[in-house]
């Protein structure tokens, strides 16, 4: 430390470094382990580290065995200003799903796939109904994204314009009860906005073109690079993150629909949500998937971001 001068001496000093967290999804052991690794330490039941912050893309619960122990962490460090965190779409499931409006219904329904999730991190509170909704009214509090200048954190999809809309509708630091409403309908702008930021943009499947994923199941939307123009691409050429193969031949321009294309003169924006490998984290100078796919078969990655303002692929940590 004494060797560190300048500038970065005293970014260290106002605690500007930090630790950007791909989705944990549940994986509480595992989380536990990359903090370690990190240099964080346990004290008095919170993960501290004297210098460095970390930062939560979203989706650190459901698939794995212990939401309940990863919400224990995360809040923790994030009330005592060791962390930020952010909303990722497996979070906006449970307070949707499992905050009830007016009539003592949920918010919104969940398909199959996403109810069982959300019923398994309920699973993890019974008996404790208290302690889950404290932790629901919590997660109203995040954001979902932040903006640090020299680079973004994100979800699924980085958007000035969205940013802008989702701000308005929070209300002394969280999203009211009363917000949730436009937040689960798609043709909100709020809901728009929130739906695009925390799954990332997609096109609809042309209806002759049929796609299963390795389970079977018909595909009918593929998720796109966000940080390209559409025009003129094939759709493997366009993909991004999909557990299906897409063929490679032009799209369309049927199914093509405005998206705001992330500049490469843009600051560096970090997001999760993918499910990424290794090597393909890093699609650009600026543009960083952090999602190491720890719920199928991966493993946890983090971003140690020390004041650079292009990637550095020796700053990627994996567990």
């Amino acid at each position: 430390m004494e060797q560190i001068k300048g500038k970065t001496k005293k970014l260290i000093q106002e605690h500007c470094f930090y630790d950007i967290i791909g989705d944990v999804h549940g994986s509480a052991m595992e989380l536990e382990q990359l903090l370690l690794k990190l240099g964080y330490q346990l004290v008095d039941g919170i993960w501290k580290h004297a210098y460095r912050k970390a930062i939560f893309v979203g989706d650190f619960i459901d698939r794995g065995p212990n939401s309940r122990r990863v919400l224990e962490i995360v809040k923790s460090m994030v009330t005592y200003d060791y962390a930020h965190a952010i909303l990722g779409n497996h979070e906006l499931n449970a307070i949707y799903y499992l905050t009830k409006n007016k009539e003592g219904k949920p918010f919104r329904k969940l398909s199959d796939s996403s109810k069982k999730l959300t019923e398994q991190v309920k699973n993890e509170f019974r008996g404790e109904e208290k302690v889950l909704k404290m932790y629901l009214k919590w997660m109203r509090t995040l954001p979902t994204h932040l903006d640090f200048g020299a680079f973004r954190v994100v979800h699924a999809y980085w958007n000035d314009d969205y940013a802008r809309i989702i701000d308005q509708y929070r209300n002394e630091g969280k999203f009211a009860k009363n917000v949730l409403k436009y937040m689960v309908d798609s043709e909100h702008p709020l809901g728009n906005a929130i739906d695009k930021t925390t799954k990332g943009i997609e096109f609809n499947l042309p209806n002759d073109l049929i796609i299963k994923d390795s389970n079977n199941n018909r595909r009918s939307k593929f998720r796109i690079k966000w940080w390209e123009p559409a025009e003129n691409k094939t759709f493997l050429e366009l993909a991004f993150g999909n557990k299906f193969t897409l063929p490679d031949y032009t799209i369309p321009k049927q199914i093509l629909f405005p998206y705001k294309w992330y500049d490469e003169k843009e600051p560096m924006v970090f997001f999760g949500h993918y499910c990424m490998d290794k090597n393909n984290m890093m699609v650009r100078d600026n543009v960083c998937c952090i999602d190491s796919c720890i719920a199928n078969g991966g493993t946890l990655a983090a971003y140690r971001w020390n004041g650079e303002t292009k990637l550095n692929p020796d700053n990627l940590v994996f567990l």
